[in-house]
Parts: structure tokens; C-alpha cells; sequence
């Protein structure tokens, strides 16, 4: 039995499963923190199953981008939780997750994750046959530029992911970009679980003391405490607490 966790937006998602079945899930968007429903959803989910702790082989956690709150307390929590069990633990991008919503198609899958100020966290995928195939990296770009890239290429291509948002007055009557209906937008830990399978088939496990978030791009905060800190000589050299593949202009 597995443990999903998914807080890379607004969205609570937990879920569990077995090698052949999802046993349940609760996945709910209702204004509430991380902070203040995850662990008691875990708990619900757990009670509802009749599932122990100790029948847990293993937590999937998503690993980013997304937001940065929810990020470092689902991780955090999964982190806990593997570490008191002494279960793996084990990291799914938000991306590949929210691409496995969308079930065996032959259109171009294009997850698109809210970055704010007009820009969006875009990765392609497509299927081949029943394998889900991520075709190009996740990176940042204005909700715009992506739009119009995908429009000269005349494909096929279905949306998925809050950055719906930023696409959709975009791509209004353009009938090869396809907007997801709203059920299968949002991120689930049941597809994180999916996406986790050959992962634990492989024994690929994080460590829970060293496993940090995939953010993508540094948070404004950080931004702007560089800029306010730069001419600063005292200021210390830490080695950073976030993994970053790439920093965006604004957030």
C-alpha cells in the first residue's frame, strides 16, 4: 500500500494505493492552508480505508514546481511520515502527475502550472501506446509566447493544470488547443501515484533527509532579498535549501 501527496497548488490531494487499485482518495479544493487540513486529511483517509501506518510500503510525494508554501509542507510532511515508518519515499514532478490525467490519447499533452505575472511552468508530453513520454523539459514562459508557438505548429494539443488560466483567453476558438474540462485540470495524488509505478518497481527511493523541492525558478522573495543583500561583504554564503534549474525574470 502507497501514499500519494499532492500540495503543489490550492488542491489537497491524498491518496492511496495498492499494486492493482486505488483503495481512496481525498482531493479537495476548499480555501483551507496545507497547514491546516493535510495532515488531518491523511488521518481521514487513512480511517475511512482502514488502512495502518505500518501497512504503508512507501510515500509519493510531488516534488514541484508549484507553490512554494504547499510544496515545503507536503514534502515535508511525506519526509516525516517516511522517516518515522522507516518506508521510501519517493518525488513526482507536479508535471508528470498532471499529464497522466488525461487518460491514453493521441493529442500532444501540454501541463501548464500558474507562475504568476503572465507566465505559466509548461512541459509536453505524449503517449506511446499505454507509456506516457515526456517530449520536451519543464520551463518557464510567458503564457503569450506559449500560446503562439503551439498555434504555428498546428497540432493537436490538450491543456491541463491551473495555468489554464493564463491559456484559456488565449486559445478561444482555436480548435487544435483544447482546454481540459474541470475535473481533470487539477492536480490528483492518484495520479502521482500512477506516475511513480515504474519508480518503485525500480527501487528509484529519495532520501528523507536530503530530498528538497523542484521549484523551477526562485521564489520573489529570494529575488529580492539577493538584490537588497548584494553589496553586502558579511553576507553569508549558504548552500541552498531549493533545487533550481532555471530563474525567471519575475514571479
Amino acid at each position: 500500500m502507497w501514499l500519494g501527496i499532492e500540495t503543489s497548488s490550492v488542491v489537497s490531494s491524498v491518496a492511496v494505493m495498492n499494486e492493482s487499485q486505488l483503495i481512496g482518495e481525498i482531493t479537495i479544493q476548499a480555501g483551507l492552508t496545507h497547514s491546516e487540513q493535510l495532515v488531518p486529511h491523511i488521518q481521514t483517509l487513512l480511517e475511512m480505508t482502514n488502512i495502518k501506518h505500518s501497512d504503508l510500503k512507501g510515500i509519493v510525494v510531488v516534488s514541484g514546481p508549484g507553490s512554494f508554501t504547499g510544496l515545503r509542507i507536503g514534502m515535508g510532511t511525506a519526509k516525516a511520515m517516511a522517516y518515522a515508518l522507516r518506508i521510501p519515499l519517493y518525488g513526482v514532478m507536479t508535471m508528470d502527475g498532471l499529464a497522466r490525467n488525461i487518460p491514453y490519447t493521441t493529442d500532444m499533452i501540454c501541463t501548464v502550472i500558474d507562475a504568476q505575472k503572465k507566465h505559466v511552468y509548461a512541459a509536453f508530453y505524449t503517449y506511446e501506446g499505454s507509456k506516457l513520454t515526456m517530449i520536451e523539459e519543464p520551463f518557464v514562459v510567458e503564457a503569450a509566447s506559449l500560446v503562439d508557438r503551439l498555434q504555428s505548429q498546428q497540432k493537436r494539443v490538450v491543456f491541463v493544470g491551473d495555468g489554464i488560466k493564463r491559456i484559456a483567453p488565449l486559445v478561444e476558438g482555436d480548435r487544435n488547443l483544447i482546454i481540459s474540462d474541470p475535473i481533470y485540470r487539477i492536480p490528483r495524488a492518484s495520479s502521482l501515484l500512477l506516475s511513480a509505478r515504474t519508480m518503485i518497481a525500480d527501487g528509484e527511493s529519495s532520501d528523507p533527509m536530503t530530498m528538497a523541492p523542484h521549484y523551477i525558478r526562485r521564489s520573489e522573495a529570494e529575488v529580492l532579498w539577493d538584490e537588497k543583500h548584494k553589496d553586502n561583504p558579511l553576507r553569508l554564503k549558504e548552500e541552498p535549501t531549493v533545487t533550481v534549474i532555471e530563474a525567471a525574470g519575475e514571479e
